[in-house]
């Protein structure tokens, strides 16, 4: 009896265990397509009732708006109004000026399209989304008006109620029936990207920095991207809409000068200088010790407490710890104290924004609801956004040729589906513009088209004949639906599921009357093929994403941004990291984990060391004398004009002026014009620019970039 109360309890707990596990990873997956069924059928009952003409169009919008998270939902709903509004009046003008000419009319169509598309990749998250929508919609409202001009605001208004029905049937099912918040991403992303970061400190000497760093990178854009979805949830996300922000912004300062800090080192023990190295990290030790109790990451308030007094500790005894790290090497002739001093400047830093970023985490993280609204109103600086016009041209001319080619052949040949055609052409062109990997985007997606396809002849032959009331045709669309969510619920066939709803929901057979119609059938699968293959070759030539060039040019713009550094005396360390960050996020190198990630990733961080330190030289410079201010300024000028020019000689030339400088203020010819004070700071950053810019002389790869691709293999 003992053994069996043993087992039954042993079982009780297994099962428990599994219920727990399924209820966490299963049932919201389960939950998800209750919803997404409930809220299509809740459509398609509204668009019948109020006999609209085309009810599948409220059955797209809900397969297009539909998200796991309420938050979503809302904000994807509110752009795709916008847009829609947008584009539904654009193609109202656009039918009153041009309905008797088509070429004027598809002349300026092209450049809305080619407008949208430009938008779209200016913009980031939903807002992105909203110029998708002001563009397709043209192809919805203001080419099917072309056909009968006299009855275009009948299709614009009518259209309008069909979109309409569509997203108050996603909003209401998603925000009253099994309600997932985006805040709970929030606090996971946040928490997550705390317990990394601790883990990767707490290392002390980690084997590669560009993985944890990329890994970093995502995070900030995710996080930024929930934050911008979060506002139509709940009042705690609006009133810490400023401090994921400001937590966003503090975060990139302290992982910067973490991995700027590591890299140093790291050239130090590539240049066989190992006794300032271990000096270096014996200082950073107290800290890393601290990020960790017990082997974990702080979890709790008393915890964070402990964390925050603990750094404050740090800070306050960092001078003596230093003092006794001088002492110990004080016996070695060989020891470059510039060096050391230059290491303890960037921990000084580390700490100081170490503690600015656990004073955020904290509040956002240990108290969520007690603290009042005003207490959150701080300024905090947004992420700043850098815009290559070269890729965003090409995908506008790209957007507006699609148009143009499709529109050429629907005029030709009087081409029944070249509406539906253009349609699809255009949605495939402004909404994959801004993806890292477009040829394998449209790939993914046109798999989910021919699965559309094949389904709608299904539906169209076999079940809707027979039939014949709503309940029969929820039955007919229920495998769709629920192969649609499916598929759009897991991230790697999510392109495949877009691709079938959209298909499906454009051809499925039934608007006021159900029916098959063969040649519709075989006119529009042949209309959709031709545009997924002209949107193909469009994509292949104009990859401008994937080409050599467009990585040259992205190193070139990066040394751009030091330029601008040197020489925009208003541009903050914030702007200038934000800069760096969000033109490695557009080229779409941080999405790809490859060699030409870890390239780009090491530019961007040789970019970051040199920008910080040019903007602390900047800053210093404003309290000096005239004639150090001076020199100082000939400095700025000649590192702007070596990263403007790479070469080796310009590359001498900045690095002699530098040794020039160096000597001037070591050799205490500065006491008439600097105090000791001011000639500190000034030392050790141009020292530390010196050792970057040095770091670039060799012709082989430079040796982190080494250890990082050895770390990536």
């Amino acid at each position: 009896m003992p053994r069996i109360n043993h087992g039954v309890r042993l079982l009780a707990v297994c099962m428990q265990q599994a219920t727990a596990d399924w209820y966490r990873h299963d049932f919201p997956l389960i939950g998800y397509l209750f919803k997404y069924l409930l809220a299509a059928f809740l459509a398609l009952w509204v668009a019948l009732k109020m006999e609209m003409d085309q009810p599948a169009t409220a059955l797209l919008t809900v397969v297009i708006v539909m998200h796991f998270r309420s938050g979503m939902v809302m904000t994807k709903s509110y752009y795709r109004l916008i847009g829609t509004v947008i584009g539904i009046l654009f193609s109202m003008l656009l039918v009153a000026w041009f309905a008797q000419d088509r070429f004027p009319f598809f002349i300026a169509a092209a450049l809305w399209i080619g407008l949208c598309t430009a938008g779209s990749l200016i913009y980031r998250n939903f807002q992105s989304y909203g110029f998708v929508l002001a563009g397709y919609t043209l192809c919805i409202v203001g080419l099917p008006a072309t056909l009968t001009p006299w009855h275009t605001f009948q299709i614009a208004s009518t259209r309008l109620s069909e979109i309409g029905v569509g997203l108050l049937s996603a909003m209401l099912v998603s925000e009253l029936i099994l309600p997932q918040r985006l805040w709970q991403n929030i606090q996971e992303v946040v928490r997550g990207k705390f317990r990394d970061f601790s883990l990767l400190l707490g290392a002390g000497a980690p084997a590669g920095l560009n993985q944890p760093f990329l890994k970093f990178m995502q995070d900030l854009y995710q996080l930024e991207s929930f934050r911008a979805s979060v506002q139509f949830e709940t009042d705690d996300a609006r009133v810490h809409s400023t401090t994921i922000n400001q937590l966003n912004v503090r975060f990139m300062a302290v992982s910067t000068t973490y991995v700027v800090f590591q890299r140093l080192v790291q050239r130090l023990q590539a240049q066989s200088r190992s006794c300032e190295a271990e000096a270096l990290l014996a200082l950073m030790r107290p800290l890393a010790e601290t990020m960790l109790v017990d082997g974990r990451p702080a979890n709790d308030s008393p915890a964070l407490v402990r964390l925050q007094q603990a750094v404050t500790d740090f800070q306050l005894g960092f001078t003596a710890l230093f003092s006794q790290q001088l002492q110990a090497l004080a016996s070695q002739p060989d020891v470059n104290r510039l060096e050391l001093e230059t290491g303890a400047a960037l921990l000084q830093r580390l700490a100081s924004e170490l503690a600015a970023y656990l004073q955020t985490y904290v509040l956002l993280v240990t108290k969520p609801r007690a603290q009042k609204i005003d207490s959150r109103e701080f300024s905090a600086d947004k992420l700043q956004m850098h815009i290559d016009w070269l890729p965003v041209t090409i995908a506008a001319t790209r957007g507006a040729l699609t148009l143009l080619i499709l529109a050429a052949i629907w005029m030709t040949i009087d081409w029944p589906s070249g509406i539906l055609a253009m349609t699809l052409g255009v949605i495939t062109s402004t909404l994959f513009a801004a993806s890292p990997a477009p040829t394998a985007t449209i790939r993914q997606f046109s798999v989910g088209v021919l699965l559309g396809i094949a389904l709608v002849y299904v539906s169209n032959v076999f079940w809707l004949t027979a039939a014949h009331d709503y309940v029969m045709l929820c039955i007919v669309i229920t495998p769709a639906i629920l192969l649609t969510a499916w598929l759009s619920a897991r991230p790697t066939t999510a392109l495949v599921g877009s691709g079938l709803g959209i298909a499906y929901f454009l051809m499925v057979g039934f608007n006021q009357a159900l029916g098959d119609n063969p040649v519709k059938y075989f006119n529009d699968s042949i209309a959709l093929m031709i545009a997924l293959v002209v949107s193909g070759i469009m994509f292949s030539l104009t990859d401008y994403a994937t080409s050599p060039w467009a990585k040259a040019r992205v190193l070139a713009q990066l040394r751009q941004l030091v330029v601008d550094a040197c020489r925009n005396t208003s541009m903050t360390s914030a702007e200038f990291e934000m800069r760096a960050r969000d033109l490695i996020q557009r080229s779409g190198n941080v999405q790809r984990q490859d060699a030409d990630s870890v390239r780009m990733v090491e530019a961007l961080c040789a970019t970051l060391e040199i920008g910080h330190a040019v903007i602390a030289l900047r800053a210093v410079a404003s309290d000096l004398s005239a004639q150090p201010r001076k020199l100082l300024q000939h400095t700025l000028e000649l590192i702007a004009h070596y990263y403007k020019q790479p070469g080796q000689k310009n590359q001498q030339q900045a690095l002699q002026w530098l040794d020039h400088f160096l000597g001037w203020l070591q050799g205490g010819e500065y006491d008439q014009a600097l105090a000791a004070w001011q000639a500190q700071p000034l030392t050790t950053q141009l020292h530390f620019i010196r050792l970057v810019i040095a770091a670039e002389t060799s012709a082989s790869p430079h040796p982190v970039l080494k250890q990082e691709a050895a770390y990536v293999a």
